[in-house]
């Protein structure tokens, strides 16, 4: 449970500190590939994420507590588009 807790503080600093690469990464993906399903890119973000952290192998479990957060940050990216 403390490699969960451990690897979600890790990805809300990353999306903290790197807010606007991610908000343009998502961007991106949607020009690339916009029929692709929201999960499909959301995924792509996702691992994006893990490699950028190397937590590969931890995110599959932190990912549900964060995904929220994440949710949120791809509606406002998309409103504002």
């Amino acid at each position: 449970m403390l490699q969960i807790a451990t690897t979600l503080l890790q990805i809300i600093a990353f999306l903290a500190e790197h807010k606007d690469q991610i908000k343009k990464l998502i961007l991106d993906i949607e020009g690339l590939i916009p029929t692709t399903p929201g999960s499909s890119k959301a995924l792509i973000v996702r691992n994006f994420i893990a490699t950028s952290l190397n937590v590969e192998t931890q995110i599959e479990q932190a990912w549900p507590f964060v995904s929220g957060l994440f949710n949120d940050l791809v509606a406002a990216t998309k409103r504002a588009a």
